[in-house]
């Protein structure tokens, strides 16, 4: 709960506490929640309780956070179920016991000075001189929903813990030099010669006998059968079926345009210049100084602390200016030409002086000239409210009739029909059928039903209903089927082609590893084999930037020894690269301190993770937590068991 409060008041003082290591303390929230009976604790480590409401708040309260995460598509009693979201939260809480009570027992635990000095770092906590203030604190607590007592708790234990890692913490945890020889490794580069041999460049391919293909179709029958096919019906709603069917009227829109006037009306705007002066003598001679040719700003700001940002206010309306200082200054400066220089103007701090830079007129559009745009608007708007009063006529005719066909006639509405389509949405003749974005979705919708499931209306865009719903229906599946050699002949032989290419692209790569094995030139060898040859002059073991090196053909020039050659197959499947190692170039600690500093901190901290693991392990072998699994039942799974 500690660093829950912490982040919802005030980020910035969330201390790091090792990082990784802390996080594992953390409670999830204390909310509003509820409790099955009088049963009072939910688990127990040793003499370290959890208590069922805590629980009970804790899991309704990280449900809420995923629920507005998820966009309320769930509630959070089918979030809690779907995430086993209670046991998660539970197995956390125990885990926390157990370290509180092994804490306990090694007698670490919170001073008043340590908690009062934990309290002051809480911005939310502070008044506006920066002392500590008991009611900023209970107004923060109640706007968060937690209590002292919760907040006391869990700071307690907050600082007991800490007190702890930092027990944890040895700064020999690792030799410095384990770091060192890491990045050795880690920062080596290496320097490799590569010939790339193209598949496709291959044209001295011999032409396959009709006893060939057919042993190669025998062999890869399972490459040419017919595509599964699906056939189904559907019936789809959206807004744009009812714009017709709105009614508007002219008091409609003159309603629409009041409301949206400030889109259509913009007031006159002007681009500002002030500066203030304690004394009106003082305000006139600047006046003078302007008048005579000096730069408004410059002066403003040599004759006053104002910078040249401060004293341009940018653009401002008449409105927002007489409210911001007063009407009467309001009045003045929009009564001033672009360009001008208002007279000394009093105002509530002083004598203010003005320049109006620019202005920029207002503009004010008619009903008459929006009227086609608001009407629109308004049809669309509609629309969709007739869309969802239409909904639950629908619903009860599904629920009636079951299927669509019976419930289109009923209501006479469009029943679509779409027979014999694969999953590209094309037809047995290859033509698209399936062109819209809408009979897309309907068409994977289809494509994951099973036959004799009955229609649903679900949401065309499961994050915004106003799109639309559908429902569909599956009518018949077409399993993938044989196709006879005769059927795909064309097929077979262009794959048996591109097999045959790619098998020459192998052994022409071994000729080349061979040679540039025993040390020939890869651009010789590249030329008289008939690849491409190209040096690859600062390798590194992990991508950087726009390397064009595969993470194979990278990951084969570290593990071949310098001298070495070897080949894989291309990451794109056409053809063969061949690598031979040049040269290696190991890391150098020395020069690369900061990067060795921060790989040793990484170290440690792994290490202190596992610890740490380790540790809250050695916990729960050593305390064997009470854990009353009916208590969880009957908070959140009750009905799951009726």
């Amino acid at each position: 709960m500690l660093f829950n409060l912490r982040g919802a008041l005030d980020s910035i003082f969330v201390k790091a506490l090792l990082g990784v290591l802390i996080a594992a303390f953390a409670i999830w929230g204390i909310g509003p929640g509820m409790l099955a009976g009088s049963t009072r604790t939910v688990a127990k480590v040793g003499d370290t309780e959890v208590p069922t409401q805590q629980f009970a708040n804790a899991v309704q309260r990280r449900a809420t956070q995923l629920q507005a995460q998820f966009g309320g598509q769930m509630n959070t009693q089918e979030i809690i179920r779907l995430m086993n979201l209670d046991y998660q939260v539970l197995n956390q809480m125990v885990t926390d016991a157990a370290i509180e009570e092994n804490l306990r027992e090694m007698g670490f635990r919170a001073t008043e000075a340590q908690l009062a000095e934990n309290l002051r770092t809480f911005e939310a906590f502070q008044a506006p001189d920066g002392s500590f203030s008991v009611d900023m604190m209970e107004r923060a607590l109640q706007s968060a929903g937690f209590s002292k007592s919760e907040l006391y708790a869990d700071l307690r234990r907050s600082i007991s813990r800490e007190q702890l890692l930092n027990s944890m913490a040895n700064n020999d945890l690792l030799p410095r030099t384990m770091a060192e020889q890491l990045y050795v490794w880690q920062a080596e580069r290496r320097r490799a010669s590569m010939i790339n041999i193209s598949a496709s460049d291959i044209a001295d391919v011999a032409e396959a006998s009709e006893e060939e293909l057919q042993s190669y179709y025998e062999a890869s029958k399972a490459s040419y059968m017919t595509p599964e096919r699906r056939s189904y019906r559907y019936v789809m709603l959206t807004p744009a079926q009812f714009t017709d069917k709105v009614e508007i009227t002219e008091d409609d829109i003159a309603a629409a345009f009041e409301t949206r006037r400030d889109e259509y009306e913009q007031p006159e705007l002007r681009n500002l210049l002030q500066v203030s002066f304690p004394t009106e003598d003082e305000a006139q001679n600047f006046l003078e100084q302007v008048q005579g040719g000096a730069d408004f700003v410059e002066a403003g700001a040599a004759a006053t602390d104002f910078t040249a940002d401060e004293i341009n206010l940018g653009e401002t309306g008449k409105a927002d200016l007489a409210v911001s200082l007063d009407q009467n200054t309001a009045d003045a400066i929009f009564a001033l030409e672009e360009g001008a220089t208002s007279q000394p103007i009093e105002g509530l701090a002083g004598w203010n002086v003005f320049k109006v830079t620019s202005v920029t007129p207002g503009v004010s559009t008619t009903l008459d000239e929006v009227r086609v745009e608001l009407e629109t608007a308004l049809r669309e708007e509609l629309a969709v409210d007739l869309m969802f009063d239409f909904l639950p006529e629908l619903e009860d005719a599904i629920a009636e009739d079951g299927a669509l066909t019976p419930v289109a006639t009923k209501l006479n509405i469009d029943l679509a029909t779409v027979t014999d389509i694969d999953a590209q949405g094309k037809g047995p003749s290859g033509e698209q059928i399936v062109t819209q974005q809408n009979e897309y979705i309907v068409m994977q919708d289809a494509f994951r039903r099973e036959m004799g499931v009955d229609a649903q209306v679900t949401d065309l865009d499961p994050q915004d209903n106003t799109k639309g719903i559908y429902l569909v229906e599956l009518t018949d599946v077409q399993e993938p089927a044989e196709r006879a050699y005769e059927e795909v002949a064309s097929q077979v032989r262009t794959a048996w082609e591109t097999e045959e290419r790619q098998r020459r692209a192998g052994e022409i790569a071994e000729m080349a590893k061979t040679r540039l094995q025993a040390g020939e030139d890869a651009e010789v060898v590249a030329e008289e084999l008939g690849g491409t040859s190209f040096d690859a002059k600062n390798v590194s073991r992990t991508a950087e930037g726009n390397s064009g090196l595969s993470q194979n053909i990278r990951r084969l020039i570290f593990e071949l020894a310098v001298g070495s050659a070897d080949a894989e197959r291309a990451a794109d499947g056409n053809g063969y690269v061949v690598v031979r190692v040049d040269a290696a170039m190991p890391g150098e600690p020395s020069s690369s301190p900061d990067a060795v500093d921060a790989l040793y901190a990484q170290l440690v901290e792994q290490t202190q993770t596992e610890i740490f693991e380790q540790y809250q392990s050695y916990l729960l072998d050593k305390y064997e937590p009470e854990i009353k699994t009916n208590i969880v039942q009957q908070l959140f799974r009750s009905d799951v068991d009726q």
